[in-house]
This record gives C-alpha cells, structure tokens and sequence, in this order.
C-alpha cells in the first residue's frame, strides 16, 4: 500500500518509542504497520468529585464526561482512590460523626452536607442534581445527630453504571497532592501521600514510591506531573533532568496564584526546555498532556475552553491507552483535533479537522543540537508564606517555530541539526495559550489548538 493510500484510512502511524533506555529508537520501517482497528480516543486524566473538593457528586461527574462525547475518564481526587472503605474523612476534610453505630455495615466515604456552598462543601443542590439526573433513590442518605450524610459511590460502582467495553471507560487514579506540587497517578490500586520540604524533593521521592508501588504491576500504569505553574513556578525545568523516567507533565492545566513572569517560561516552554536537553543527552522524550482539572458545574460550552488528550489505542482498555501514551502516540487538544498525525521517523506530518470555522496556522516547532544550553535567575521575592525563589531563564533559541503553515495540512522533515520536532495547530486570533493578565496569572484564552508530541530522527537497527 502507497504511504498516500495509507493515510486516507488509518488514523496515523504508532510511534514506537523505546520506553527507559539511554537512546531512543524508532523503527521506521514498523510505523505504518498498524491494524486497522487502531483509532483515536478522547479522554481527561483529570477531574475532580465530592469525594474531595469538587462541586458535582461523582456520578453527575462521570455521567456528565460522557454525555459530552469522552472515551475515557480517570476521576482523580485529591490523596483518595474511590474505594468501598468506610471512612468519614478526606482531603482537608473530617466528617467523622458522634456516634457511629448507624453507619455499622455501611462502605464508602460518608459525606455532611454543609448549610451553604463553599469550597468544600455538599449542599443540597448538588444532592438534588444527582437526584434529577438518575432517581430519587439514586442517593443514599443518612441523618444523624450531627446533620446529614451522603454516600459516595466507589470507583467499582461508577463502573457498574457507566462503563461500556468499545465505548466508555473508567480508570482508577487519585492525585497526590502535598503542599506545593501535585502528580496524578492513573491506572492504580493503592494511594500514598508525600511530603517534603523541597518541591523537587517531593517531585522525586513521589515517582520512587510510584515505582516501588506499582513497577511489578502486569498493568502500566500514569504518572503525571500536574499544573507546573501552580502555584508560583513550582515545578523547574531542571528538576526533570535528573529523572528520565518522569514522561508526562500537563500542558493545558496551569495557573499561577502569584506574579507571573513571561522573561522565565510558561508550560509549553518547560516542555522544550525538558525535551531539549534530554534529545541531547540521549534520554527518553517528555510528552504532554490534555487535561481541565475540573471542580466545577459543567454547561453545555464549559469543555472547549479546557483541555483534553487523543490517544491512538488498538482498543479501550486501560492497557492499550497507557501504551498508547507512552509510544507517543497522542496529542493535546484544546478544541482542534487533527483528521491525521504521522511520523515515518523524518516527516511528521499533520492534517487539521477544524471544530470551529476560521484562518488556521500550524507552527513546527523544535530545538537545534547547538542550543545555548545557558541559563540565568530572576530573583523573585517571597509573598503569601511563600519563600523567595530563583527562576530558572533559559534561552529562547529553545523551542523556536521552525516552520510555518497557513492553512489545514502540512509537514516538516527533521534536518541534521534538529534535536526534534513538534507540531502547534491553532486557530488565527483564538489568543495565546498563556497570556499574563495584569502581570499576574496567566490565562487560557486558546480554545482552538491542538500540539502533538515531540519526534526525533529514527533510528534504524
């Protein structure tokens, strides 16, 4: 079959990637050998339920991602996995009741409901809600003495009344949240907790309890850096050098509470930086991730102004997402979605599906082997019991646009001195990903683009 034939019927080429070694190798002869069944799959690695701080009932949560058209979902409270245990307290919570004789035999975690709404609060319209949605028995409620409490459906139970083979799939995970960074942990059975008191610390005794927990496991499984911005830079370019096997970080979920500093990097730029140096060093790629981080009421616009990830799977199981994921076969989304994404380990090339009319523009961006590998600090003063800090400035010969395209279709063919290559599709006039507002915390204002991963030049065996 020509290549051109190729194209018009598979989603895209699968990307093998070696996962952990000292070089990566492609395979280009293999990457047009996918099945046919191979497609592209939408999904969020993060959300948030009344089992810790978001507003909706899990149900409503889950029913709600669905309904908006998702393939997978991984509902990601905070230091919890939804399990049948029965507990009264959580994440910033303690609802332990006065006596606990009406709760013999019961599971779950038990939640009171609050007099009014506020962060973390149950009220009762959130109750009514759920109840509209699947039944008045849907809930199930307790009064006690100390006020009124609702059950939490576990992760097992979301399943029973969600989940299709082919067509929905849940995914157990939790997001490990210490004081100053957070990690999501996809596709697990057992939580832990971390804290230190350094950030990069965290950051890697986290990912050794990860492996430690997990690594034997016959399921693969995500671990994720969240939101690098939050709250005041936290996550440093150079803390991913040490840590090759860290591989995913977010892209479209980020904010900062404090003053934002466009001189020092923004997300996308972290991720340059961190795929700069490890191209360099011959260490594995550092990929992205789509996600919104939902706490909130959903309506019917609320998803195209976040962010979401298409994985390229053989199936929809948890397996074949995870793999997907770590053979780069995936790209981010914030409302553009791409008809085609292939890499024949020189090429990569992309076509645009466009969900809003408009001018489109895809940026080829990567970083040239001769890099100034420089670095300088800004000198950031401490606010809100926060202590003062360096920021890590790199240079912007990092992750400059190689190429660009006005239009829906184009490719770019990796020269000899460049490290790798990656594709930015977005709307004209949509806005910037990251954008200061009033100097202070950046905002998501590009509800049309799409980034795919970073390639590198094959290699073949």
């Amino acid at each position: 079959m020509k290549r051109r034939d190729f194209l018009k019927t598979a989603a895209g080429g699968v990307l093998a990637a070696s996962l952990g070694l000292p070089r990566v190798n492609l395979l280009a002869d293999d990457l047009f050998q996918a099945k046919p069944t191979y497609r592209w799959y939408k999904g969020n690695f993060h959300c948030h339920s009344q089992w810790s701080d978001g507003v909706d009932l899990p149900e409503v949560v889950v029913s709600e991602y669905k309904r908006h058209g998702y393939d997978f979902l991984s509902l990601t409270d905070h230091n919890i996995l939804h399990k049948d245990d029965l507990r009264f307290t959580g994440f910033s919570m303690n609802y332990t009741p006065s006596d606990l004789k009406p709760f013999e035999g019961e599971t779950s975690f038990w939640k009171r409901t609050a007099p009014a709404a506020g962060w973390p609060n149950l009220v009762q319209s959130h109750i009514d809600k759920a109840k509209e949605m699947f039944g008045e028995d849907s809930v199930r409620i307790k009064e006690t003495a100390d006020g009124v409490y609702v059950r939490m459906k576990t992760e097992e139970e979301l399943r029973q009344q969600f989940a299709e083979p082919g067509k929905f799939l849940l995914m157990p995970g939790f997001e490990m949240t210490s004081q100053w960074m957070h990690v999501n942990l996809i596709n697990v059975e057992e939580d832990f907790f971390i804290e230190g008191p350094s950030i990069e610390g965290v950051l890697h005794d986290a990912f050794d309890k990860a492996t430690e927990l997990y690594g034997a496991n016959e399921e693969p499984y995500l671990f994720m850096v969240n939101h690098p911005l939050w709250q005041y830079y936290n996550i440093q370019p150079s803390y991913l050098f040490g840590r090759p096997g860290v591989r995913f970080i977010e892209l479209t979920n980020n904010s900062t509470q404090w003053q934002y500093y466009p001189e020092a990097w923004d997300p996308e730029q972290l991720w340059d930086i961190v795929n700069a140096y490890r191209a360099k060093n011959e260490q594995p790629s550092f990929f992205a991730t789509g996600t919104d981080d939902s706490h909130g009421v959903f309506r019917e616009d609320y998803l195209a102004y976040f962010g979401w990830t298409r994985v390229r799977a053989e199936s929809l199981d948890s397996k074949s997402i995870i793999n997907g994921l770590l053979q780069g076969c995936s790209y981010v989304s914030s409302g553009c979605e791409f008809a085609d994404l292939t890499f024949d380990g020189k090429t990569l090339a992309v076509k645009l599906d466009p969900q809003v009319e408009g001018d489109y523009r895809i940026e080829f961006i990567g970083t040239k082997k001769d890099y100034d590998e420089t670095v300088k600090y800004i000198d950031v003063p401490g606010e809100g019991g926060r202590p003062a800090r360096k920021l890590e400035c790199w240079s912007k010969e990092i992750g400059k646009v190689l190429e660009t395209v006005d239009g829906l279709e184009g490719s770019y063919t990796l020269k000899q001195d460049d490290l790798y290559v990656r594709a930015k599709a977005y709307r004209i006039g949509a806005g910037s990903l990251y954008q200061g507002s009033g100097g202070k915390q950046p905002t998501l204002l590009a509800a049309d683009c799409a980034w795919s991963q970073p390639y590198r030049q094959g290699e073949k065996l």
